[in-house]
């Protein structure tokens, strides 16, 4: 109860020094994070919390002394509470979703697909529900699929990882493009000259590129047979429906965040804090407004009981920042600010991205979470000295981030992915993610060094 009430508080103060520019309301928001934080810190997975803590202990050395470090500690705290408004966000969003008639729909429709189909319609699911709806996405489509069992088939358990990668890819090349993800508000908040109006379109051709090679991949690097679906039904008889009144709700939803974000002047983590609660209570209201009111209220019950679930992401996204800010004390103490990276010039384009892309890979895979990467680059690079359109490297990033958060053993989405399919998360990072973000980078770099 308590660590619901600090995040509640944390997050509302943070909306309203957002709009007022009140200071006294965004320490007092901070005081309520960095409360959270050591409440539930003890919560948190260990391998999480030794990474946590070693950002912390990293930050203490760069910063240099006792004082500076209290100083980064409490720069750190402030700098996350505009992706606490995300996470608080997209928990009524999630809730929402999970009570509407199309989603339901929409899952026993995918149900009933066979397994050629269902790979493509579930790649696409993801994407939609997690452009909208972040890890409802995968929440509400991994269940539906069967428990794997040591009893199972080898044909039947690579049917079952298969159909896995397909929610967990679709998902994550909603990350190229949608606002509901703590990533774009992360990326958007170091390249603060680019809206998100701007590098959408250019996340959109990414993601369409990661959907279409995720559907070559299945079908002809894995071996895929395609299927029809059972009775004769089609495919888009079974799903249309619902998936056109979803695509509706999510077009709606970004609609609304775009009018106010252009319209008000806001950030995109404040209009989404405004509009994603009124916008969930509108969905409820609708759905059982007229037959079950009482449940409205045991849904938001809910919302405000589950914030201590997003522990784990808000505690290393505070010990990220914390270790962020740590670094830029140090480079201001050596009198050094963002670096042209130029030396590191291969003198392609095209070899440039796919170098790096593959080396955040790698730093991914070991456990290191995207935002760390991100906070440092914001340290030590001038992102006008890349070559690139701002627009470009904006929707590179925040498709690297869907990458390197599905090859990271430690992510919330590998680990969510595992816990609902009962096996380890560097199994879901390593094995099924692996090799296909591998060759995922080429096509990237491909379309970055085009586009740039």
């Amino acid at each position: 109860m308590m660590a619901s009430t600090l995040f509640c508080i944390a997050a509302v103060l943070a909306v309203i020094a957002a709009l007022g520019d009140w200071e006294a309301a965004r320490i007092t928001a901070a005081l309520a994070l960095a409360g959270f934080v050591l409440i539930e810190m003890r919560l948190i997975p260990r391998l999480q919390q030794l990474a946590a803590l070693a950002l912390l202990g990293l930050a203490a050395l760069l910063a240099g002394g006792v004082s500076d470090f209290a100083q980064a500690l409490g720069q750190g705290v402030v700098r996350t509470l505009p992706f606490l408004l995300i996470f608080a966000s997209v928990g009524w969003l999630r809730s929402a979703a999970s009570e509407s008639p199309s989603m339901i729909a929409l899952r026993e429709g995918l149900a009933q697909l066979g397994a050629g189909w269902r790979f493509a319609a579930l790649g696409l699911s993801a994407h939609l529900m997690g452009a909208g709806f972040n890890l409802a996405g995968i929440g509400l489509l991994v269940p539906m699929l069967d428990t794997p069992s040591p009893d199972d088939s080898p044909a039947k358990a690579r049917d079952g990882v298969r159909l896995r990668c397909a929610i967990l890819w679709g998902f994550g090349a909603a990350t190229c493009w949608s606002p509901f993800f703590v990533g774009t508000a992360a990326i958007l908040a170091v390249l603060p000259m680019v809206g998100w109006a701007q590098a959408a379109p250019y996340g959109m051709t990414f993601a369409a590129g990661f959907l279409i090679y995720a559907m070559i991949y299945n079908r002809y690097l894995r071996g895929a047979a395609r299927q029809s679906p059972p009775n004769g039904t089609s495919a888009a008889a079974l799903l249309l429906r619902p998936a056109l009144r979803l695509a509706g709700a999510v077009a709606l939803l970004y609609a609304v965040t775009l009018t106010v974000i252009e319209g008000r002047g806001l950030a995109l983590t404040t209009a989404i804090a405004l509009i994603a609660p009124l916008f969930a209570l509108g969905w409820l209201l609708l759905i059982h407004g007229r037959q079950r009111p009482a449940r409205i209220g045991e849904v938001l019950t809910g919302i405000f009981h589950g914030y201590p679930t997003m522990r784990t992401e808000t505690a290393l996204f505070v010990c990220a920042n914390v270790f962020g800010v740590a670094i830029d004390m140090m480079l201001h103490r050596q009198g050094m600010t963002g670096s042209d990276l130029g030396w590191l010039s291969t003198g392609s384009v095209f070899l440039n991205c796919l170098l790096t892309f593959w080396a955040y890979l790698a730093i991914c895979a070991l456990g290191i979470h995207p935002i760390v990467l991100v906070v440092v680059f914001a340290s030590v690079a001038d992102p006008l000295t890349l070559g690139l359109p701002l627009p470009v490297l904006a929707a590179t990033m925040m498709a690297l981030w869907g990458m390197g958060t599905s090859v990271s053993p430690l992510s919330g989405t590998t680990l969510l992915v595992a816990q609902l399919s009962g096996t380890s998360s560097f199994r879901v990072a390593w094995r099924w993610s692996g090799v296909f973000y591998i060759l995922a980078a080429v096509w990237l770099a491909a379309a970055v060094s085009l586009l740039g």
